[in-house]
């Protein structure tokens, strides 16, 4: 009879000794510790990580689909938020073919309104951006297609491996193969090392495993606060048969916290401790932090504004992610360079305007920050005022100016000035020789 009962203890013993000294032989062993002990990055290869920021995205993963497309967004507005303008060095040149030509262009595929900023936000999802180049005769113009990674999967083919050169693009569409010729695309890569061309992985794909984190722990402390936020009556005893007896009289007359009871049971509030509560607060704030720090968006605007401690702090944050999107505008004002001179390429023969000059066109995606503005008012302005630089200097100083259509508007300004204190005074003389002839 004793075995019986001793039995268990054994078996519960060797179980204790077996994992022991599992634990034993995966201290010897490096790879094993990192696999049994940790987890690392969910999401190693970028393909899978496209899809699954582009999940997130549309709202259809499991955890941190807000927190991506808040990044997302942000990050989009920053790098595109001013849009994009054509520019040429020479002011005679907005005259040309070219530049008319490219202005319709701009027209005709909403390059002037929305387009942009959603190609933007494309390419941060993706890493890259491929965009089709489609002929429209009827209209003599030029129609632009983005196409997706995730979606079509593509390809892109170099040329005599160099992997600056891109050849061909190509994709699988409705089932059938689809090749485009160097003439025919625009591809630029967001992220990612200098020559891999295909192999991209996206800057949010840094933080996937912190925005679900970051999402769970919400959810956590969600459920904390729920529990907390309902204690439960209690109501201390002497005697088991008076538990019973007080419990028969609670459940009679419906009592509920505000109503008056009298008698000689203990009353208190129990509840959960909340150790874990302010561990969970941490991990959130740690997680933003982690996440703003590889992202480049500041913390406020991922729902912590309370750890901006003054304005000099929300400035420096707003430079913070102006900073971190200066490289994304630059390659994007090279990609649209490359657009334009393509367009010009391919207008000539549908259009019949041949001839037409690469290169006379430029892209600018402007960015006007706080800290420019600033130095605008508080060092070139004063310098202007005390004579130290000259108009044109100091205009050339003010993003999206024209010095000459401001000087034109000052000369259109003085001339209205001159005019009117010439109309004036012709009225005094007329007044004046109308009173004497009385």
């Amino acid at each position: 009879m004793f075995e019986l009962f001793k039995a268990p203890i054994v078996i519960k013993e060797l179980r204790r000794m077996v994992v022991s000294l599992q634990h034993d032989v995966d201290i010897l062993s490096s790879d094993v510790v990192a696999s049994k002990t940790y987890r690392g990055n969910p999401y190693p290869s970028s393909s899978s990580a496209v899809t699954a920021i582009a999940e997130k995205y549309d709202g259809t993963a499991e955890w941190g689909n807000q927190q991506m497309r808040n990044i997302i967004d942000i990050r989009s507005a920053f790098i595109m938020g001013q849009g994009l303008k054509l520019s040429v060095e020479n002011e005679a040149d907005k005259k040309s073919r070219e530049y008319q030509y490219l202005e319709e262009f701009v027209k005709f595929n909403n390059l002037n309104e929305e387009l942009p900023q959603d190609l933007a936000k494309e390419a941060e999802v993706e890493g890259r951006c491929l965009v089709r180049l489609i002929p429209d005769p009827e209209k003599k113009q030029i129609a632009i297609r983005f196409i997706s990674y995730s979606a079509n999967n593509y390809k892109i083919t170099t040329r005599d491996n160099d992997y600056l050169k891109y050849d061909k693009a190509t994709y699988m569409s409705e089932g059938k193969e689809v090749v485009l010729e160097a003439n025919e695309f625009v591809y630029k890569r967001f992220a990612g090392r200098v020559d891999k061309v295909n192999d991209v992985m996206p800057k949010c794909g840094m933080v996937l495993r912190h925005v679900e984190d970051l999402d769970k722990a919400l959810v956590d402390w969600r459920k904390i606060n729920h529990l907390f936020a309902a204690p439960t009556p209690y109501f201390k005893c002497g005697t088991e048969q008076e538990a019973s007896k007080l419990q028969a009289f609670l459940e009679k007359i419906k009592w509920n916290i505000g109503k008056a009871l009298c008698g000689t049971a203990e009353f208190s509030l129990v509840g959960m401790t909340d150790g874990g509560k302010d561990s969970i607060e941490k991990e959130i704030i740690t997680l933003c932090k982690i996440i703003s720090g590889a992202t480049g968006v500041p913390v406020h605007f991922l729902g912590l504004p309370d750890l901006m401690s003054n304005r000099a702090v929300s400035t420096d944050l707003f430079e913070f992610i102006n900073a971190s999107t200066n490289k994304e505008r630059l390659m994007w004002a090279g990609f649209y360079e490359e657009l334009f001179d393509k367009v010009l390429r391919m207008a000539g023969t549908i259009s019949g305007n041949g001839g037409l000059q690469e290169g006379k066109v430029k892209a600018t995606v402007a960015a006007v920050t706080e800290a420019k503005i600033r130095e605008l008012v508080e060092v070139w302005l004063p310098l202007y005022r005390e004579n130290v630089i000259d108009l044109d200097f100091f205009l050339s100083k003010i993003p999206d100016v024209n010095p000459k259509k401001v000087k034109q508007a000052q000369k259109e300004a003085a001339q209205r000035i001159v005019d009117e204190m010439a109309a004036r005074e012709e009225s005094a003389a007329r007044l004046k020789q109308d009173t004497e002839g009385q």
